[in-house]
């Protein structure tokens, strides 16, 4: 890259950016009561893309009439919390915004007469809209990245587009959207992209675009994934739609240069060019009989066809707030009906056996092929203490649904848990596991939910076999009312033949508090299992620690949005030669004993971020002592009692020679870290920017060095990052290298936006191939303004 180009390219964004007329406290708080259109306008032209934090707009329930369109251009550079730059809007609250509704269409924003814009522009940021009507208003997203920097995730959720095009572009990595409807344009038969498109994304590049439990009336979706270059990695998306309903009389699925993987949609129009067809199951092309608001009538070939594994978590609840899960499986579509097609069985006392019991309830369970379901209705007041004479063996596909009792609390916090499950299991003597899942049949799936675990010292529960299991709402550690509960050994674990099982959810309600076990979750041989949004290790309120918060054997895992915190050794283990393809992203992994993650055994092409916080950690934040290709991006690190990356040894390990070849033996490859010259403040005008120069010294190839910065340096000299704050490209390409292979080449990065001086600039390199470096030494930021003491002749 050109040397000039960064300060070009900057250029052009400070002009995009630039907003003099915004007002110095504008984002002296983060959330934003928006009660009327004008404030609406107000708050998005105080957004001029760049801040310091993340920001959320509140707006009250009520009808918003756009008379031009809405334009939102963001930037944050995250923060020393761990934050990193996210936009949300969402609707529903009352006068003053205090509290929050889920009920449909509480805030409409109106087109006017007129086919108004959302414009959205993001920098590496990620987007959250949640609970809104739009009606004859387009949305146009774009998220650029900077330098190669890592995007956070766009979520669209519970909403619903009227008459709109919805287009996302630039470059995405992960987009999830669920339980929201879609209804395009109006346009003339001939007109394919007003008629026949309601979701378009045409984007680079790539890595997840996830669409569930939605509904496309009158308009489909396409995705055109656009690769950088031939040699990218990986060389195509992935596109993943899950439990949809596509109605349209033209172009309902188009999907080009992505795997799609398809299971349990209702479509009977699907174009895949330039991809794999990976997954295609449960999918139905019967008429989807939908009222005129969308809900599936009486009849419907949708009602209870649904997946219950879906990619970001099966919603707790519809477009409409009803709940999500009712009859032996989901509906499809952004609506579920009332219809249920289950048989129940009833818990009606704490009996260890004999009828009314939870152990007669699984035999008879047991003794019938095909999904059952366990109530609770059990008399007395919370706790109702089940001691069990044997561990409960499932055989076939059940729910069981501690939260049917009476008394039972379930968690309604973002971050934490203040749940309060009503049954318990305890274990009698000698029953060392409580429930074990394991049936012959693969398909079948067992949901658990609100209930507590006592004195298990083997597993609490452990899942051997099945797909599409959903674990929430379950407690371990802490008390129930006056009833502590008895430290156990495993909480969950899923192994042998097990897979796509859910652990916790996207919705407070779904969240798992897991402490005071020796291990928290395991998740061991086929993999594909997603754990989110748990509380591992602490409720907020108190610290509850696993001796490890959880273990990762297994392949293709997402790990995303939980807290892990107050371990008392490790928060999260990735290991063994089969632990590959991971993602852990999203997460709080701070205060834990030793390290906040460690990477071992040869467990190699994980994705570590980005969005992961790492802090207050007794050792590392991240220890990866053996294992490569694992990409360790996007994530900001604080306080660590070690290194905030360490490889191989202990202690930061001098630059040398990298190896041309890597092995799963080695960590990282002992991948270069760069070397920072200078770090310094500049301005132009009103505009301010940080400098950083160094070099890198590696093989041939192409690598990313992220910058952050801290306000202290560590005391090794190699510091952390509490704050990201953005990326560039080096291409390592010497005509002539040396007898080791080496390249070595300097770069500038420009970041526009206040650093203070004294503070220290840090830096890490990642290779094409995945391979991220320890940090770099620290580097003082200095002042070279041209105007130190704010003079400047260009301002009046």
């Amino acid at each position: 890259m050109p040397s000039s180009s960064p300060w070009i390219r900057r250029a052009a964004q400070a002009l995009i950016f630039a907003s003099p007329c915004l007002a110095a406290a504008a984002f002296a708080q983060t959330e934003v009561c928006i009660e009327s259109t004008s404030a609406l306008y107000q708050a998005v032209a105080d957004i001029d893309g760049s801040s310091t934090s993340a920001i959320t707009l509140k707006l009250r329930a009520g009808t918003y009439t756009l008379s031009s369109n809405l334009v939102i251009r963001y930037r944050a550079e995250g923060d020393t919390s761990g934050n990193y730059g996210k936009l949300t809007i969402r609707g529903g609250y009352n006068a003053g915004c205090t509290s929050h509704s889920t009920a449909q269409g509480a805030t409409t924003l109106n087109g006017s007469g007129g086919q108004r814009l959302v414009d959205i522009e993001l920098i590496d940021n990620a987007l959250n809209v949640e609970y809104l009507t739009t009606n004859a208003i387009d949305w146009s997203v774009g998220n650029w990245i900077d330098y190669d920097e890592e995007p956070g995730t766009q979520r669209f959720g519970h909403v619903r587009f009227l008459d709109t095009l919805v287009s996302l572009s630039g470059d995405n990595y992960d987009v999830l959207i669920a339980n929201s409807m879609f209804t395009a344009r109006t346009g003339t038969p001939g007109d394919s992209v007003m008629r026949f498109h309601a979701l378009r994304l045409n984007s680079q590049p790539l890595t997840l675009f996830a669409v569930a439990n939605s509904t496309f009336r009158n308009g489909g979706l396409r995705i055109d994934y656009q690769p950088r270059n031939t040699g990218q990695q990986p060389p195509f998306a992935q596109v993943q739609a899950t439990s949809n309903v596509f109605e349209n009389d033209g172009a309902e699925v188009v999907v080009a240069n992505a795997d799609l993987y398809a299971r349990s949609n209702r479509f009977d129009s699907l174009s895949l060019s330039g991809g794999t067809f990976a997954s295609n199951s449960g999918n139905i092309n019967a008429p989807a009989q939908l009222g005129s608001g969308g809900v599936p009538a009486n009849g419907s070939a949708v009602v209870n066809a649904g997946s219950r594994f879906v990619p970001g978590g099966l919603p707790a609840r519809d477009l409409a707030g009803n709940q999500r899960l009712v009859g032996v499986d989901p509906d499809m579509g952004a609506y579920e009906t009332a219809v249920d097609n289950s048989f129940y069985l009833d818990v009606t006392n704490t009996l260890s056996s004999g009828a009314g019991s939870l152990a007669q309830a699984v035999a008879s369970a047991n003794a019938v092929n095909g999904r059952q379901v366990i109530r609770f209705n059990i008399a007395g007041s919370c706790p109702r203490v089940i001691t069990l004479a044997q561990t409960l063996n499932l055989a076939d596909e059940v729910d069981i649904l501690g939260d049917t009792q009476p008394g039972s609390v379930a968690n309604t916090i973002s971050l934490g848990y203040n749940g309060a499950s009503c049954v318990i299991l305890r274990a009698g003597n000698g029953v060392a596991n409580g429930i074990v899942f394991n049936s012959t049949e693969v398909d079948d799936e067992l949901k658990l939910g609100g209930i507590a675990f006592s004195g298990f010292t083997g597993d609490a529960v452990r899942l051997r076999s099945g797909r599409g299991h959903l674990l929430s709402g379950l407690q371990f550690g802490r008390s129930v009312a006056a009833t502590p509960l008895v430290d156990v050994g495993t909480a969950i674990r899923v192994q042998d033949n097990a897979t796509d099982a859910q652990i916790g959810g996207s919705d407070p309600a779904q969240r798992n508090l897991i402490g005071n076990a020796s291990f928290g979750i395991v998740l061991d041989d086929i993999g594909g299992n997603q754990v989110l949004g748990n509380a591992i290790g602490d409720s907020i309120f108190e610290a509850l620690p696993n001796s490890v918060g959880m273990f990762v054997y297994s392949p293709n895992n997402l790990i995303a949005d939980n807290l892990v915190r107050h371990n008392a050794n490790l928060g999260i283990v990735v290991s063994s030669e089969a632990a590959h393809h991971n993602t852990v992203r999203d997460n709080t992994i701070i205060t834990n004993g030793v390290h906040g993650l460690m990477v071992a055994g040869g467990a190699s092409r994980n994705r570590i971020g980005p969005g992961n916080y790492f802090a207050g950690n007794g050792g590392d934040g991240i220890n990866l002592v053996e294992g490569s290709w694992n990409r360790l991006a996007g994530n900001t690190y604080s306080g660590n009692g070690d290194l905030a990356i360490d490889l191989g040894t202990a202690g930061v390990d001098a630059n040398d020679p990298d190896p041309l070849f890597d092995w799963n033996g080695s960590a990282n490859r002992g991948q270069n870290f760069p070397e920072l010259s200078r770090a310094r403040v500049w301005s132009i005008g009103p505009l301010r920017y940080l400098i950083a120069n160094g070099e890198l010294s590696s093989t041939l190839g192409s690598y990313r060095i992220e910058f952050h910065r801290s306000s202290t340096c560590d005391a090794t000299g190699h510091g952390e990052g509490a704050v990201l704050l953005g990326a560039a490209n080096v291409d390592l390409d010497c005509a002539i290298v040396g007898p080791d292979n080496q390249c070595r080449k300097p770069f500038e990065l420009y970041v526009l936006g206040a650093v203070p001086a004294g503070h220290f600039i840090t830096a890490t390199a990642t290779s094409a191939g995945g391979q991220t470096s320890e940090f770099s030494g620290c580097r003082e930021v200095e002042d070279d303004r041209i105007f130190k003491d704010g003079f400047d002749p260009a301002t009046p």
